[in-house]
């Protein structure tokens, strides 16, 4: 965060809310329709695991379990968010606490296996720049993370194939999912990351980067998301971003105000407009269930 206010530090907030208002409104316009469309193609995480889960739940409710969970989860993080409101809509709509948390382990293999094939194609086909400070930190070559990737996701499909029997672990059984369900775990979770990355994309100045460096930045900020449970990414998405997409490394050139900007239109359309949204619908989730045991309530007789 520290590193982040030291490069935001170059603009004033005159600067920045200039920079916003020059955007486009067609950019804008446009950035909305994808965040619309994306959180539609959210539900399928939902759905693969309550198909998974073999449990009967009306379409309407896998809709606005995954519309709150992920729009908190995008705002709060993880666990705040996601975790905690899945639990308390999910076990009210019949769901045990143990399928609560296969539920949500399904839906953590979805995010990493889509998390995993974009970044591998991203590493292996597309062209992507990392800064040289960055290239030293890595270890290895960008072409060998990227194999690495692909073949975690070829080897969780072939088990997928050859695994049917469930695995015993301590008292619990675990089963693979059918190779189809997995097919379309790798579809759901990799067509998310794209549009979201896309969101960005669109609201980024013409001819800053191409979209794999984008792409890249925006699945790292990701990974270290999850991985340190940063609460909504705040911080790491900006540092990613402004680091691999600076025009040689000086952060106080107009490209760098205008990402920034960028940024932050990313952040209020893809995270705070969706975050009050589901807000106001989790709210009112709580109503119905309150007037509901009001309801069953039994009255006093006279």
């Amino acid at each position: 965060m520290n590193i982040v206010r030291k490069k935001l530090s170059h603009f004033t907030w005159s600067e920045m809310w200039e920079g916003v208002m020059t955007v486009p409104p067609s950019q804008i316009f446009l950035a909305v329709v994808i965040t619309a469309i994306n959180f539609v193609v959210l539900t399928g995480y939902d759905w693969i695991a309550v198909r998974y889960l073999k449990k009967k739940l009306p379409l309407r409710n896998i809709m606005i379990g995954a519309v709150i969970g992920y729009a908190l989860s995008n705002l709060l993080g993880w666990i705040l968010g996601g975790t905690s409101v899945r639990y308390r809509l999910y076990t009210r709509w019949g769901f045990s606490w143990v399928e609560v948390i296969a539920f949500i382990s399904v839906l953590s293999v979805t995010f990493w296996l889509g998390m995993f094939l974009l970044a591998g194609i991203a590493f292996v086909m597309l062209p992507v720049n990392f800064p040289e400070r960055y290239q030293d930190h890595l270890y290895f070559s960008p072409l060998l993370y990227g194999y690495l990737f692909l073949g975690c996701v070829v080897a969780y499909l072939l088990a997928t194939i050859f695994i049917r029997r469930p695995i015993h672990i301590g008292n619990q059984d675990f089963a693979f999912p059918p190779f189809r369900l997995s097919l379309l775990q790798l579809s759901v979770s990799a067509i998310d990351f794209a549009l979201a990355t896309l969101v960005l994309y669109v609201l980024l100045p013409p001819g800053t980067s191409n979209y794999s460096t984008v792409l890249v930045s925006y699945l790292s900020a990701m990974i270290v998301t999850v991985v340190l449970h940063v609460p909504g990414g705040f911080g790491v998405l900006e540092l990613m971003v402004l680091e691999l997409l600076e025009k040689d490394g000086d952060p106080s050139t107009s490209v760098s105000l205008a990402i920034t900007c960028g940024l932050l239109l990313f952040r209020l359309i893809y995270h705070f407009i969706p975050g009050l949204l589901a807000t106001f619908l989790f709210l009112h989730q709580e109503w119905i269930w309150y007037r509901s045991k009001q309801a069953l309530a039994p009255t006093d007789a006279p």
